[in-house]
């Protein structure tokens, strides 16, 4: 029996020192494959990570288009409604967010936007109001409202992990709505 004994704990000790070496660097080696921090900006997905932020927002892809100072929002890209019940407003291709239901902003590929267009990316423009008469849903999206950010929140939230944060693309916003949060969580879970 005393020789059973000693060779658990042997064991065990040896298990002990395993750990003790091993799992520094494990925890080292994850944090190494975290990204740095970085500040949101206008082009930038915010992307929810699982169960870290509120109902509304729960799968959600978030293109930024202004962040700073006071003023910090962006859209909500996939989200064809507000709930799965609701029918979609007439000339609105998704759902931009909670705040401001009412308002219009257009996303639009290309060279042929409104004088008044901002760029987001050298082929994607953001204007204010509805798609031009005869522009496609293929080169255009309407949004009905946004998502935005008191001062500070953002950040606050993006400190806690509530959000990845990864590089914006044309094709990401055109990417289907159903698709787009399951496409960018994969790449990081």
């Amino acid at each position: 029996m005393k020789g059973l004994a000693r060779r658990h704990l042997v064991v065990l000790l040896a298990c002990a020192l395993l750990m003790l070496v091993a799992l520094p660097r494990i925890i080292g080696g994850l944090k190494a494959d975290e990204a740095p921090f970085r500040a949101p900006a206008p082009g930038l997905l915010l992307v929810a990570r699982p169960h870290r932020v509120s109902g509304l927002f729960d799968q959600t892809v978030v293109l930024l288009l202004e962040t700073g100072g006071e003023r910090t929002w962006g859209l909500v890209l996939n989200r064809a409604r507000p709930r799965p019940a609701e029918v979609p407003t007439t000339g609105v291709d998704r759902w931009g967010g909670p705040v401001h239901p009412e308002h219009r902003i257009t996303l639009a590929r290309g060279d042929t936007v409104p004088a008044q267009a901002r760029r987001v990316f050298e082929d994607l423009s953001w204007y204010e109001g509805t798609r031009e008469p005869g522009a496609s849903g293929g080169t255009s999206l309407t949004f009905a409202g946004m998502a935005a950010w008191g001062p500070g929140q953002l950040e606050e939230e993006l400190a806690q992990g509530a959000w990845w944060l990864v590089e914006g693309s044309t094709r990401a916003v055109f990417t289907a709505p159903e698709a787009s949060w399951a496409e960018h969580a994969a790449r990081r879970l």
